[in-house]
């Protein structure tokens, strides 16, 4: 029998994480094979220990198909006909007084056998719980570049209201108009993006209002104005024209859908400003 010293309990503890190399392992199973109470009783808390640290882990349920697999293998398995048991003599009375020893050899392997189980099913666990951890990570990363893209959008559109060459006008009603809208354009002439801010936006039922940015040569039209149900609407073009013509804006009343023609309203025109007038 091999002595015990105390770098054994060091490879106890490197068995139950199934960190050891061949040689160790193999000296450390020959060493309990021969019967160590020391490293038997190491082993057995270690074994606890892993088996706590793996139930502390959140369930992670089955795929539904496991069940189904098993099952069919279950099934497919051929049926053994039981045969009678052979009577025998009956056991020997076993002497209160006579001591009923497992060998060694069994207890060692049974010992290192429930280490081996509890290692991999917290390594299993740990396996599980650290992929729903990238799953989460990956999905808040996702979200973060998502809102990184949205601040730096408003901050782009915040650009045009803050420029310092900035052209800003109201849009007044018409004769034709409704006196409660309101709508102010604001236009940065280097990026040549426009930011027009509606209020009390009433859309009669069957027709839309339709944004006009007004050239010295004619209209554009910018759009179609969608109202929340509070009566506001913001309306961002990316491009409003070349600033040398663009004087103004203009919306116009009309049937469900817009204007027909890309360059003139059809309906009346409700309300209008430009710049500088």
């Amino acid at each position: 029998m091999s002595a015990h010293r105390p770098e054994h309990l060091d490879l106890c503890a490197g068995y139950a994480l199934g960190s050891l190399d061949v040689a160790d392992r193999e000296a450390l199973e020959a060493h309990l094979a021969e019967g160590c109470g020391e490293c038997e009783a190491e082993l057995l808390r270690l074994a606890g220990a892993v088996r706590r640290v793996a139930a502390s882990a959140p369930p992670i349920a089955p795929p539904p198909a496991l069940r189904a697999k098993i099952v069919a293998a279950v099934a497919a398995e051929p049926r053994r006909a039981t045969a009678p048991e052979p009577r025998t003599a009956a056991p020997r009375p076993v002497s209160v007084i006579e001591p009923i020893r497992r060998p060694r050899r069994a207890v060692a392997a049974w010992i290192m056998g429930a280490v081996a189980a509890a290692f991999a099913v917290a390594t299993a666990l740990t396996w599980n719980t650290a992929e729903r951890l990238r799953s989460e990570i990956a999905a808040t990363r996702a979200q973060l570049d998502r809102a990184q893209r949205e601040l730096d959008e408003a901050r782009r559109w915040a650009s045009v209201l803050d420029s310092p060459m900035a052209r800003s006008v109201s849009l007044t009603p018409t004769p034709q108009g409704m006196n409660l809208m309101r709508a102010r354009a604001t236009f940065d002439p280097r990026s040549h993006r426009a930011v027009i801010a509606f209020e009390n936006v009433v859309t009669p039922s069957g027709s839309d209002f339709q944004l006009w940015a007004l050239h010295g040569n004619g209209v554009a039209s910018m759009g179609l104005v969608h109202a929340d149900a509070g009566g506001r609407a913001i309306m961002r073009i990316e491009n409003a024209g070349d600033p040398a013509s663009l004087a103004g804006f203009a919306v116009s009343l009309e049937r469900a859908g817009g204007s027909s023609k890309p360059d003139a309203p059809e309906g009346p025109v409700v309300l209008a400003g430009k710049f500088g007038g």
